[in-house]
């Protein structure tokens, strides 16, 4: 079982593909996300950190600045003001 994610920006598509985990910072603090998450949406922090995980154990960091995630049905979609890798 793996996330299907998409990281974007104003800019570009930052980051698509697999995982098997993810971390973001929100509003109201760290959520973890893994395979079999409960459909969720929350407001990304004005500046935090955003690791994934991939399903091949690559870890990437990216700093997100302002935006919101959503999941559902092991699809995460993140939606950032900014985001550097």
């Amino acid at each position: 079982m793996a996330l299907k994610v998409e990281v974007v920006s104003r800019q570009s598509v930052v980051w698509a593909g697999e995982a098997k985990y993810l971390r973001a910072r929100t509003v109201n603090g760290d959520i973890g996300i893994m395979p079999g998450h409960i459909p969720t949406m929350a407001l990304l922090a004005e500046d935090g950190e955003l690791l994934i995980e991939s399903v091949t154990g690559e870890k990437n960091v990216t700093r997100l600045h302002e935006g919101f995630l959503t999941v559902s049905n092991d699809r995460v979609t993140i939606a950032a003001k900014h985001a550097t890798i």
